[in-house]
């Protein structure tokens, strides 16, 4: 196990390069000037343009503002704004927020889609697993601004149960609750039908009907052999996902003004800015690497037949 996470960490260092080196030239590769509007409608001035092109490396080729970034990088240092803030600090204020809300919808979600599965597995063909089926293809269908705008008006303004907006720049569990919901919405419906489709799948193969034959209990059996096989691909959703969502859910944030990574990310694009464009996507790769090793490990768990030695 400890030889095969060292070398999954060792993978990940030339990914984590080829992946900033794409992103990096995508975002300053782009025509433009930097310091357009920089000193509003006149130009700036030679020596603070100068000063500036300097600070930020533009003077130099592509291939040596990278090394120079990634040398940054390797020290904890994810650059800086065209307005002298720190990369780094502007994320560690939003990514709290945003792991906190990551993990109420990645909870709200895996629980109620994988109960709402396994009944629907166990009881396939009758009216609760038609209706599941029916009603989870409808909330796939529905775009996750529709989903928000709803929720927000009816549980927010006719039934007054949640906060229609986060009007903090530290929102409580309560505040939260509603955008998580609605996050985990599309992702629910997709577990529930990936459990549902994947144990009935496994209730079908001969090692669960071998073991119902020799008198273990269907229960036993449903729960110890066919669940367990059935939840990695399962696993493997919830692992996708949960990265997705730690790297900021832009439209679900947006709709609940919620200051997190994705409303972040998305008024640094607007704003054209490359720093902070390049520092968020990082810490995204970073954090998928990591989510994505997370679920390799518990595919042991799950199958004993997985070994990692």
């Amino acid at each position: 196990m400890g030889t095969y996470v060292i070398r999954r960490l060792l993978q990940m260092i030339p990914v984590i390069l080829g992946a900033t080196f794409l992103i990096f030239t995508m975002v300053f590769a782009l025509p433009g000037d930097p310091l357009a509007g920089k000193c509003g409608e006149r130009p700036c001035p030679p020596a603070y343009a100068a000063a500036f092109r300097e600070k930020y490396n533009l003077n130099d080729p592509l291939p040596i503002q990278y090394g120079k970034y990634v040398g940054n990088l390797a020290q904890g240092d994810f650059g800086e704004t065209t307005n002298g803030i720190k990369v780094i600090d502007q994320l560690k204020a939003r990514y709290p927020i945003t792991a906190q809300l990551a993990l109420m919808a990645l909870a709200f979600e895996a629980i109620i889609g994988i109960t709402v599965g396994v009944f629907t597995g166990i009881r396939r063909g009758g009216f609760l697993d038609n209706l599941v089926l029916i009603s989870t293809l409808v909330v796939i269908s529905i775009p996750v601004f529709v989903v928000g705008g709803l929720s927000q008006y009816f549980l927010g303004v006719r039934l007054g149960l949640f906060p229609v907006t986060v009007t903090s720049a530290n929102p409580t569990f309560y505040q939260l609750m509603l955008p998580a919901m609605v996050l985990g919405s599309i992702s629910l419906a997709y577990i529930s039908r990936l459990t549902r489709t994947s144990l009935v799948e496994n209730l079908r193969s001969d090692y669960v009907r071998t073991a119902t034959a020799k008198g273990l209990r269907r229960r036993r059996a449903v729960g110890l052999h066919a669940l367990r096989n059935s939840l990695i691909p399962v696993v493997t959703f919830i692992g996708f996902d949960f990265g997705f969502l730690l790297g900021g859910a832009i439209v679900t944030e947006a709709i609940f003004n919620i200051p997190g990574v994705g409303g972040y990310l998305f008024r640094s694009i607007r704003a054209r800015d490359g720093a902070s464009v390049v520092g968020t996507v990082t810490v995204l790769v970073i954090v998928f690497l990591f989510v994505n090793l997370l679920v390799d490990l518990l595919y042991g768990l799950l199958d004993p037949r997985i070994s990692h030695d």
